[in-house]
């Protein structure tokens, strides 16, 4: 009985001395202050690649659906 209160002691300590390193980032979108016409001219064409390789990707799982 005494060593499981010790490890519980040590277990509560070492909860709150040593948190971790893992935390819940933030989920905000950052929008770029410098993004000129260039820019988001990439980023556009990058998102638009993304949804063609998307679209490729789910287009065989959906024929063998039927």
């Amino acid at each position: 009985m005494k060593a499981k209160a010790i490890n519980l002691t040590l277990l509560a300590l070492g909860l709150l001395l040593l948190p971790g390193c893992i935390s819940v980032p933030p989920l905000i979108q950052v929008e770029h202050k410098d993004a000129s016409g260039e820019v988001l001219r990439r980023l556009d064409r990058i998102d638009h690649r993304l949804d063609d390789l998307e679209k490729k990707v789910n287009q065989p799982a959906e024929t063998k659906a039927r």
